[in-house]
This record gives structure tokens, C-alpha cells and sequence, in this order.
């Protein structure tokens, strides 16, 4: 076996179970069995002791003596009465012991003895049995309940084991239910006639495979609408260069190198904005950086500032609060930024102007781009967001991949985007993030 192999003992839940719950109920036998071993030898013990006694107040009033047991045979089972001072049948009784019951250890045996003292005649003797009996008693009683409760416990172990089997099967069937499920359209399990305890998972499981699907689904759209996107400029390139061998001068050639040329440029473009797409949704890098938006928001204005005087579009910011700082991953909110004040710009009537703002509000840092366009119909606000969207009714050349890369940055950032008509015309780009400090914490 190669010497970098791990190899991890999975453990069974089952077998876990099935495990503890015997080691649990053979603790609760065995600790049965004692209790019931006690009691017994207890009782067993209070029964010699009252016989004992009974016999001792035969005596005492004289209606036994120790002639009552010359002529028994002396067995395990039987009471010998002995006189003290006398000479005593077996066992042998110490002249010094006090009166009362006790416990001793004659001839290698174990007796329980009690002594009395006639009060009339002042003679002692000794009612004595053995302890055997006693024992024998006791552990034929504990023997009688013990045995029933193991054959009980026995019994509800295999009744035990088989219903773990059998609640376990559900688990068994829903996974062939998810090993049997299409990769390509994976459909929710069925959460009817599985234990209570397991719903909670079936329930995220459910969750994690509709967002799969949701996901499937969205991205056989974007490669649907990528292919018909592309489609269009490649085939226009393709006219432009058959047309390009036709020209019949220099300038319409050179008219038509340039139209070729910007054909070009707007296809890479298209494929670059693809790429950055399809990598901000594939990415699942989490390291980041704390950044100055102020400094974001500044760089993109003044690259932008010369797009936007050709245009004759007034670019400004109007209000900026100082040490604005949040969490940025390789640059993408520059990103989000630059593509803010373009849309804005690129859908702004000349002479107008897109105000910018920077602020802190509620422990977010804000940041808004209003222009001064057409504004988008409020039914398709949310449309916007999503790749190759384009509001219908607009002269204004694009591929609808913008709005939808910022939206892809926002959710990587942590961060919300909000799009609202304004009251006097335009429209109002309008970004939300948690400063730095905050974000950090969570």
C-alpha cells in the first residue's frame, strides 16, 4: 500500500446503536440482578432472624430447652438449641459471647446465632443455624427474577435491532433514490415515510438540489445565449471580410477595414465579458482584501472623465465621505464601479450630467450613479440583472452583460444592488456593502 494512503474507519451509526443500547441494557441486567440478589439475601436473612427470634421466646419462657434437639440429627436445615455452661452439641459456643444475634465463624461454618438469657432461671442458651440455608434461599429467589429479566432484555435487544433495521431502510432507499437521480436534471426526494429526525436533512438536501438544478438550468442558458450572441457578430464578420475583397477603391476599402476592425473589437469585448461572467460565477476564492472605495470610485472617474467630455456628458461627484473602506476580492469592485459609471454614461442624452456619490449610511458603505437617461420600465428592473438582457425601445448598442457582471460581483462581495427610476428622469444605480470593519466580524 503507498505510504501516502490514509485509511479512515468509518463508523456506523447502526452499529453504534445496536453497540450502546447493549452494553446499556446488560448494565441494567446485571445491575438488576444485583438489586434483585440483595432484596433476596436481605429477606432471606430477616426470615432466619425472625425464626431465630421465635424460637428464642420459646425459650425464654421456658417451653424449649436444649434436651429438644438431643435426639435431631444436627443438618444444615436444622435449629440446635444449646445451654451454655453445659456441655453443648455442636457448635461450640464461647461462654463470653453476649446476648443478642450475630454472626460467626465456628468449625469452618458460618452461623447465625442468637443468644438469650432466662430471666427466671438465669440460664443461657444459644439458638444457632447455618447461613447456607439462608444463602441457598437467597440466591434461588434472585435467580428467579434475574433469569426472567435477561430473557426480557434478550427479547427487547433483538425487538430493538430489528426496528433500527428496519428505520435505517428509508436511509438505504434514499440513497439509491439520489444514486439513481439524473445528473443533468436532479429531482428533489420524496420526504414521505422517513423518520422525523431525518427530515431536517432530506429538507437541506432538498434545498442544496434545487438550487443545482436552478443552477444547471441557468447556466444552459447562458451558454444558449452566449451561442446566439456570438453568432450574430461572427456572421457580420464574415460578410465584412467577403465584402472586403469587393471593394473598388482605397477609401472603400479602407471604410470597410474599419468597419471590420470595429466588428472586431465589439466580438472581443463580447468573449472578454463572457470569460469575466463565467469566472465570477465559478469562483470560490474567499481570500480578501480590506480596499479605500474612495480611491475605486476616484481612479474610475478620472478614466472615464475623458469617455464621458467626448460624449458632452458632466461627470461629478457630488458628495464623498472621507475613509470609506470595504472588502474587495482581486479587484472586482473596481470592476462593478467602472461598469456603473459606463452603463451610465453610454445611456446618457448628451448634455446631461451623471452625478456620483460615496457615502456611509447605517453601517454600509453607499455607492450611487444617477444619470439624467430614459430610465428603465419598472417590470423589467429585475430582468436587467440577468446576462443578455437588453430594455427594448433603446438606440444604444451593448450585449446586456454588465448589469449582470456587477450582479455576479455584488453576491461574491457580500454586497446588494438596487436599481430605481428617479422621479425627474434617469435612473439611479445604487450599491450597498458593509464596511470593512463590520464584514470582518462576521
Amino acid at each position: 500500500m503507498d505510504g501516502c494512503q490514509v485509511m479512515y474507519r468509518q463508523k456506523s451509526l447502526q452499529k453504534s446503536l445496536n453497540r450502546w443500547i447493549v452494553l446499556i441494557a446488560l448494565f441494567l441486567v446485571l445491575l438488576g440482578g444485583g438489586v434483585a440478589a440483595s432484596l433476596a439475601f436481605y429477606q432471606a436473612r430477616e426470615l432466619q432472624d425472625h425464626t431465630l427470634l421465635e424460637i428464642a421466646q420459646l425459650v425464654q419462657a421456658q417451653k424449649l430447652n436444649d434436651s429438644a434437639t438431643l435426639h435431631h440429627n444436627i443438618e444444615k436445615e436444622t435449629i440446635i438449641i444449646n445451654e451454655l455452661g453445659k456441655k453443648q452439641h455442636e457448635p461450640i459456643i464461647p461462654l463470653t459471647i453476649e446476648d443478642g444475634l450475630q454472626t460467626l465463624h465456628l468449625d469452618g461454618n458460618q452461623w447465625r446465632v442468637f443468644i438469650t438469657t432466662q430471666v427466671k432461671s438465669g440460664r443461657r442458651f444459644s439458638i444457632a443455624q447455618q447461613t447456607e440455608l439462608r444463602d441457598k434461599i437467597a440466591l434461588s429467589s434472585g435467580l428467579s427474577v434475574f433469569l426472567p429479566i435477561l430473557l426480557l432484555a434478550i427479547i427487547m435487544l433483538l425487538v430493538i435491532r430489528y426496528i433500527i433495521k428496519k428505520q435505517f431502510h428509508s436511509l438505504a432507499l434514499l440513497a439509491n433514490e439520489l444514486d439513481d437521480q439524473d445528473a443533468a436534471n436532479p429531482k428533489q426526494l420524496d420526504e414521505r415515510n422517513i423518520p422525523i429526525e431525518v427530515i431536517p436533512f432530506v429538507h437541506s438536501t432538498n434545498g442544496l438540489l434545487l438550487r443545482i438544478k436552478e443552477l444547471l438550468q441557468k447556466q444552459h442558458r447562458f451558454i444558449a445565449d452566449a451561442a446566439h450572441e456570438m453568432r450574430s457578430p461572427i456572421t457580420a464578420l464574415s460578410l465584412q471580410l467577403e465584402n472586403l475583397s469587393k471593394s473598388k477603391s482605397d477609401d472603400d476599402r479602407r471604410t470597410r477595414q474599419e468597419n471590420l476592425h470595429t466588428g472586431l473589437q465589439r466580438l472581443s469585448r463580447l468573449v472578454t465579458q463572457l470569460l469575466d461572467l463565467a469566472r465570477l460565477q465559478a469562483d470560490t476564492i474567499t481570500q480578501k482584501e480590506k480596499v479605500s472605495f474612495n480611491n475605486i470610485v476616484q481612479e474610475s472617474i478620472e478614466f472615464l472623465f475623458p469617455v464621458a467630455e467626448a460624449a458632452n456628458i458632466d461627470l461629478g461627484m457630488i458628495r464623498q465621505d472621507d475613509d470609506v473602506q470595504i472588502m474587495d476580492q482581486q479587484g472586482r469592485i473596481s470592476q462593478l464601479v467602472y461598469n456603473a459609471i459606463d452603463n451610465a454614461i453610454h445611456y446618457s442624452p448628451e448634455h446631461t450630467q451623471v452625478d456620483i456619490s460615496l457615502f456611509i449610511q447605517g453601517g454600509n458603505a453607499v455607492f450611487t450613479v444617477e444619470d439624467q437617461g430614459s430610465g428603465i420600465p419598472e417590470e423589467e428592473i429585475k430582468e436587467v440583472l440577468e446576462p443578455f438582457y437588453r430594455v427594448l425601445g433603446t438606440n444604444r448598442s451593448g450585449n446586456g452583460l454588465g448589469l449582470a457582471i456587477s450582479q455576479e460581483i455584488a453576491h461574491l462581495l457580500g454586497g446588494e444592488i438596487i436599481l430605481i427610476n428617479r422621479k425627474d428622469g434617469g435612473l439611479c444605480f445604487r450599491y450597498e456593502q458593509a464596511l470593512a470593519d463590520l464584514q470582518m466580524d462576521k
